[in-house]
């Protein structure tokens, strides 16, 4: 997979306030925009979990946790997201 990296500059005294180091930011941030972007329907549930650093089953607990609506979807895209959460169960036996 191709990957792009970004870097930003983040002032010391942000990441103290928030009591994080820059790792805890990055992971913080990342799972955020994954929620603001699924929440907006610019990524679906899939990319929206990958933005996150998650699979598709703890990246649906992390909305339910947000209070997200996981499933939103017309009956073709929750087809579709049922036959990915399927390839997951089958992976993990």
């Amino acid at each position: 997979m191709r990957t792009e990296k970004l870097t930003f500059n983040v002032p010391v005294d942000i990441l103290a306030s928030l009591k994080i180091g820059a790792g805890g930011l990055e992971a913080d941030m990342r799972r955020s925009l994954a929620v603001q972007y699924y929440k907006n329907k610019r990524l679906s549930l899939g990319k929206s979990a990958k933005l996150a650093g998650m699979n598709r089953l703890d990246f649906m607990d992390h909305l339910a946790a947000e209070g997200c609506v996981v499933f939103d979807y017309d009956e073709s895209a929750l087809k579709e997201e049922l036959k990915g959460v399927e390839t997951l169960e089958e992976l993990k036996r």
